[in-house]
């Protein structure tokens, strides 16, 4: 806690505010988006509830629909003259009764079923039939060998049973004379066909139930990962669990007392609002990005003058006495920089008054010291020095101090900066004169001059060093072989390049581009690409090419009539 309350307090001022404007930004921010999201959640899990229901009321009414349709079907063929007839007409003759069933049964059993998929088939069971008629008049007594007969009970309402195996539905109506079963009417309806509007709206990590009056499931649909609702599960247990640990929605059926279920895990409404947050992220993100931005520039305006004030004063303190802030703000800060900006100039005053005289006799005698060392001391020294060795027969002194003598000359060249192709292959080609020697003529120097080129001004003494580089650490630590040296001042483009190739050891690619960064003794390749990154901006850096085993090639760029094209004399 000390380190962090330390770190806090030496912390910068400009920090220091950036971060109290964001947290001040944040805070009321952060409770009004947490707010929000909670009301969002809120009405996503309502809409969620409601979209589940207004599903399910319109799929329970399609499927009532239907039901009213089979129920108003029963009650036609329950009241129709014809099958009254064969009801109550008992001592009918076969001759009659075939007639009968085949001309006015079969049509009124069997047409339905072509106006509705869903019919299996409509059968009627009556103790006037004696012989079973195909599968839709069947003698009363029989009746027992269905599924539903168990099932019925003794009401004259049209009953509705459904058998998952088999699947089917049955519409019963029983039909009566005082006390006693004289009729019954069934109407047999495909279980899947029925259902398939209910099926259709079971989606993914969605169930479906269908429970009857009596609490019995005799519908369920489930597309859910889960093993909570197992088949074995009986009704009230099902239900518990739906209750307790899912989202649902139910809906009871005004025809048959069927009550329709349509549920879902409370994880997959959770996911929708966690998608909520999720498409939230961006907007908060983005906020919050917006506040950083603008406590970062409040700040700054903030402290700017601040800043300001002690850099200055940092440069006071290496040594300069220039006042370069400025303010004319009547606030705390304006009237600090004005106390400064007075207080250094009484400084000033004084050390004008009292050192400044002196400063100024010793700059004096320094120049006039600097004065007696030119180069035309050094040059006459060396003239001196190549006549004696001219008269003592010693050619290759004459030819080193020669070339040492056109080396300096080219390098000092009058105190230019900027010098011609044409001077700075001189100077490299004395400096070679002077490395063949040092070297026993060991390595071979091949020149690619165009002519072109030689009255444009480059800076002085950017070759130097690569050549250097390249006798040193790339022919030199060569054992075998030939050594070649190529230098290259030819036209490229509107540019004049300038390259130093050598057949030594070589390098990886990626150590030779880290040549450029590598700060060395002296003048080294840094110093000369820093310089001409200088002159002529960062598209100019000095480009190294390097394999090992190959050689190494260095080439620097130049643009053609940058400074002009006056020849040196």
């Amino acid at each position: 806690m000390k380190k962090l309350l330390r770190k806090i307090k030496n912390m910068k001022y400009r920090h220091k505010l950036t971060i109290l404007l964001v947290i001040a930004s944040l805070v009321p921010m952060t409770v009004l988006a947490l707010y929000s999201h909670s009301r969002m959640s809120s009405l996503i899990r309502k809409n969620e509830m409601e979209d589940m229901y207004s599903i399910l009321e319109q799929t329970r009414e399609g499927i009532d629909s239907q039901i009213e349709v089979y129920t108003s079907l029963l009650n036609y063929l329950t009241y129709a003259p014809d099958i009254e007839e064969i009801i109550e007409d008992k001592n009918m003759d076969n001759y009659h009764a075939y007639e009968k069933y085949t001309e006015v049964a079969d049509p009124l059993l069997t047409v339905p079923k072509s106006y509705h998929d869903a019919i299996l088939q409509i059968q009627l069971f009556a103790d006037s039939i004696k012989v079973r008629h195909e599968y839709t008049l069947i003698p009363l007594n029989e009746m027992g060998e269905e599924w539903w007969s168990e099932e019925l009970d003794d009401e004259v309402s049209v009953q509705w049973l459904v058998n998952e195996e088999k699947p089917e539905i049955a519409a019963v109506r029983k039909i009566y004379r005082g006390q006693d079963l004289e009729a019954a009417l069934c109407v047999t309806l495909d279980y899947n066909k029925v259902f398939q509007t209910f099926l259709n709206i079971v989606s993914s990590e969605t169930g479906g139930m269908i429970v009857d009056s009596e609490g019995k499931v005799f519908f369920r649909m489930e597309n859910m990962k889960t093993t909570e609702l197992s088949e074995n599960n009986r009704a009230s247990e099902v239900l518990d669990i739906i209750r307790d640990k899912y989202a649902y929605v139910s809906s009871r059926s005004h025809e048959n007392g069927w009550t329709f279920y349509l549920y879902k895990p409370q994880a997959v409404i959770s996911a929708s609002v966690s998608r909520l947050l999720i498409s939230e992220i961006p907007l908060i993100a983005l906020c919050a990005g917006i506040t950083l931005l603008l406590g970062l520039f409040f700040s700054r305006v903030f402290t700017r003058r601040i800043e300001q004030l002690t850099a200055n004063m940092d440069q006071v303190n290496h040594g300069s006495r220039e006042v370069t802030v400025h303010s004319d703000s009547e606030d705390e800060i304006g009237l600090l920089i004005r106390s400064f900006r007075r207080m250094m100039e009484e400084i000033d005053r004084l050390i004008h008054e009292v050192y400044e005289n002196k400063i100024s006799l010793k700059e004096f005698e320094l120049k006039a010291l600097t004065a007696q060392i030119n180069p035309h001391f050094l040059y006459n020294s060396l003239s001196i020095i190549n006549w004696m060795a001219i008269r003592s027969h010693q050619k290759d002194i004459s030819k080193v101090t020669l070339a040492l003598s056109t080396f300096y000359r080219t390098a000092l060249s009058k105190g230019e900066d900027m010098v011609t192709v044409e001077s700075c292959i001189k100077n490299i080609e004395a400096y070679l004169q002077i490395q063949l020697v040092m070297h026993d003529n060991d390595f071979q120097v091949v020149w690619d001059i165009d002519p072109q080129v030689k009255n444009e001004k480059v800076p002085k003494l950017i070759l130097q060093p690569v050549v250097e580089n390249a006798l040193e650490h790339g022919l030199d630590v060569k054992e075998e072989g030939e050594k070649i040296l190529k230098l290259f001042f030819v036209q490229e483009g509107p540019d004049v390049l300038l390259a130093v190739e050598d057949n030594g050891q070589g390098m990886e690619q990626e150590e030779a581009e880290t040549l450029v960064t590598y700060q060395a003794e002296g003048y080294g390749l840094k110093n000369v690409n820093d310089r001409i990154c200088l002159l002529y901006g960062e598209e100019y850096t000095i480009r190294i090419f390097s394999r090992i085993g190959e050689g190494t090639r260095v080439e620097m760029r130049i643009p053609k009539g940058e400074t002009g094209h006056e020849t040196e004399e």
